[in-house]
């Protein structure tokens, strides 16, 4: 029977809303609450059609990289009995409002999420100390920006307690997942493996999805692969957050759209042009996708075209984007 006594926590904020969990509620511990209480014109239930409709494409074309998707349970409307038990767990002010009720994605346990603090706190013994006794800082996942290196890094550290770092999503770049020793060229056949799943299996557009590392389920069956490492042991690479998402048309409209899309996002993915080593991950990219759209939409099909058209149109995009830094770093330098 469920504890009615447990209060909910906050675990993140966006602009879609707030999330929210039973922490210590073994009924609920892998539920997570998602409030539409965010800003105005997003919707969650965009996001539970959206999250339905890449959860059916997943079950009609097997994925075989370590990509999971959280199951979506129901989209909660304000007026539903649901909150006549629940809202007075959640803390005093807050109201009945739409939510979704989706399958909480494993948090990084609190050994390897330490270690994160003290590669990005190092030097930092006070904010350090703070992040990882800070109750709120206890829900750590991982962001892996595979399009993205740092740059212009201090070679000196702050000290300062004032400096800000969470754990909630923490973002690290392809320059420290190589530093890490991760599997950077399989996470970007798994990204590559999941967007074809969206365009092609789903038919929609992927916008503002995010993906996180953070473990497999505490009771997975199925026999997928995982991921290891000796950072973060086993685990495997999540998709979350479809309110952006929209359906997409199967003509070159849609390849435009994709295309924006792709670039909209957070540098998730890898992108064309860049650094050598980059450029590599790209091909990997590139060559995954290719794949995995021919395998959902058929070689002998029309539509895998389409594939082929939006690698093209995103590397052609790549290409001015980098033209337009050129010319403004020209501009800078005089």
């Amino acid at each position: 029977m469920m504890n009615t006594n447990t209060l909910y926590r906050c675990i993140g904020k966006g602009f879609c809303g707030s999330v929210w969990a039973l922490e210590n509620d073994q009924d609920d511990i892998c539920t997570a609450i998602k409030r539409e209480d965010g800003g105005p014109g997003r919707s969650v239930t965009n996001d539970y059609n959206m999250h339905l409709l890449v959860l059916q494409g997943a079950c009609k074309y097997l994925l075989s990289m370590p990509l999971s998707i959280p199951q979506c349970h129901a989209l909660v409307q304000p007026t539903d009995a649901w909150w006549q038990t629940r809202l007075h767990q959640f803390p005093a002010g807050y109201s009945a409002c739409r939510a979704l009720v989706s399958e909480r994605i494993p948090k990084i346990p609190r050994q390897i999420s330490d270690k994160i603090v003290d590669l990005f706190c190092a030097g930092n013994e006070p904010l350090s100390k703070f992040v990882k006794n800070n109750p709120d800082d206890d829900a750590c996942l991982i962001r892996p920006y595979l399009g993205r290196r740092r740059r212009n890094q201090k070679d000196t550290v702050s000290t300062s307690r004032f400096q800000r770092f969470s754990l909630r999503n923490v973002p690290v770049h392809i320059d420290q997942m190589e530093a890490l020793g991760f599997d950077v060229n399989n996470y970007a056949a798994t990204m590559a493996e999941a967007l074809a799943l969206m365009h092609w299996g789903a038919r929609i557009d992927g916008n503002d999805v995010e993906f996180v590392l953070a473990p497999p389920r505490a009771a997975e069956s199925s026999p997928s692969p995982l991921f290891q490492s000796d950072y973060l042991g086993k685990h495997c690479l999540w998709i979350l957050d479809f309110d952006c998402c929209r359906t997409l048309s199967m003509d070159e409209a849609g390849v435009e759209q994709a295309c924006a899309a792709f670039y909209k996002n957070d540098p998730f993915y890898p992108r064309p042009g860049g650094e050598e080593a980059d450029e590599e991950l790209w091909k990997v990219f590139k060559h995954k996708f290719l794949i995995a759209s021919q395998k959902i939409m058929g070689r002998k099909s029309n539509d895998v075209t389409l594939a082929e058209r939006l690698m093209e149109r995103i590397e052609e995009e790549g290409r001015l984007i980098r033209k337009k830094k050129e010319e403004i770093g020209r501009w800078d330098s005089r």
